[in-house]
This record gives structure tokens, sequence and C-alpha cells, in this order.
């Protein structure tokens, strides 16, 4: 969990027990004075303000128990953080659409089943926009494709994340699954709604999407 998301749990479940704790001195002012002018000769039923004796008790103890699966989440998640951090330098390659624009290269690798008879690329902003359309390779297996920031229009895309995708059709018309996946090195590790992942080039994986973890190759010495 991060900073922020613990800090507003916290601040919930104590802003939940102060409310709690100022309508039950309020209910026990309005209680006792019922009891200071109720008539001797009519006592009032005390089965009522039993009963809500009962359920402040009941919402005291779920506030309570809210805190204690707060702090349990707390401690889980940032126990997967500190063993994410391991990542921290490795080549990862997980199952990803996306893929870092960076110095007017991004690259993604796509599997086809079998041999197709066209393959339709879609590149798409942060915004869902389309920046690039063009053909891919047709060969079964896993095809390497780079893209080198230049628009349909002509202009240059500013560094950033884009999507892929890939539409392919085999000789029969049939369409095909594509899967994609991307490689690279993990520059940091993070906590997103609550999930720990992982900073490939300003791609955000989830731990359950990686299904390679590999020490970079070293660039060989001049």
């Amino acid at each position: 969990m991060d900073v922020s998301s613990a800090t507003s749990a916290a601040t919930q479940a104590g802003s939940a027990s102060k409310t709690l704790s100022g309508n039950f001195d309020t209910f026990l002012k309005l209680l006792t004075a019922q009891l200071q002018n109720q008539d001797p000769l009519e006592p009032m039923d005390t089965s009522q303000f039993t009963q809500q004796l009962v359920q402040y008790s009941s919402v005291e103890q779920n506030i309570y128990t809210n805190k204690n699966l707060e702090t349990l989440i707390g401690l889980q998640q940032n126990a997967g953080l500190g063993s994410a951090v391991s990542y921290i330098g490795r080549e990862v390659s997980a199952d990803s659409p996306d893929a870092a624009l960076s110095n007017g290269i991004a690259e993604w690798t796509y599997t086809l089943p079998r041999p197709a008879a066209s393959v339709s690329l879609t590149v798409t902003d942060a915004s869902g926009k389309t920046v690039f359309s063009g053909t891919g390779p047709l060969k079964a297996g896993a095809n390497t494709v780079g893209w080198d920031g230049k628009t349909n229009a002509g202009a240059t895309a500013p560094d950033g994340v884009y999507t892929l995708t890939v539409k392919a059709v085999d000789s029969a018309g049939e369409s095909m699954t594509a899967p994609l996946s991307l490689s690279g090195v993990v520059a940091g590790v993070e906590t997103v709604d609550g999930q720990v992942v992982l900073d490939v080039g300003g791609v955000k994986l989830k731990l359950s999407d990686v299904n390679a973890v590999r020490q970079p190759v070293a660039a060989p010495s001049a």
C-alpha cells in the first residue's frame, strides 16, 4: 500500500470512530435526560435503548475490525513491494500491448499461431487516439515490430507509452489471436491502486503478467 492509500484508509477509519463516539455521547445525554424526566408511575420501556446500545457496540466492533484489516493489508502490500525490489535491474518479459517510445523507437512482439494472410497494426496513444497504422510480418511464431514514432500525418509523436493492436487473418479468412509481449529492464517498483507494478521504460507491468525474468545481457566492450 502506498503512503497516500494508507493515510486515506487510516483517516476514514479514524473519522468513523470519531463520528460514532460523538453520536454515542449525544445518545447517552438524551437517555440520561429521559430517565431523569420520566414518570415514576409509568417508567419508560428499556427495550428500545437497550437495542440501541447493542447497535452502537456492533458498529464499534466493525470499525475496529476494519482498522485491523487495513493494517494487515498494508503489511501484506509492503511485503510484496519489498519482494518486488529484487526485480530492479533485471530484464523481464510480460504479456502487454504497451511499449514506451523513447529516442525514436518503440518495439512490440506478437505471436501468431499459424501463418497469416494479412496482419494489420494500429498504434494508439494514452488517450486512445490512433497515431499510426500499418502492416506486420505474416510468419507463424514470434514477430517483433518497431515503430519510429512517425505518425500517419507525418508528425513525430512525443516520447511516452503507446498501445499496439494486432488484427491477423489466415488464408481461410479466419481471425487469429496474436498475443502481445514486452521485454525490458525494470527501472523501479511501485504500488498502483494497491497493486505492486514494475516500471519498464515507463510501462507499468503487473507482477502477474510477468512470464520471464533474466539478467540483462551486458553490452560488448569496445
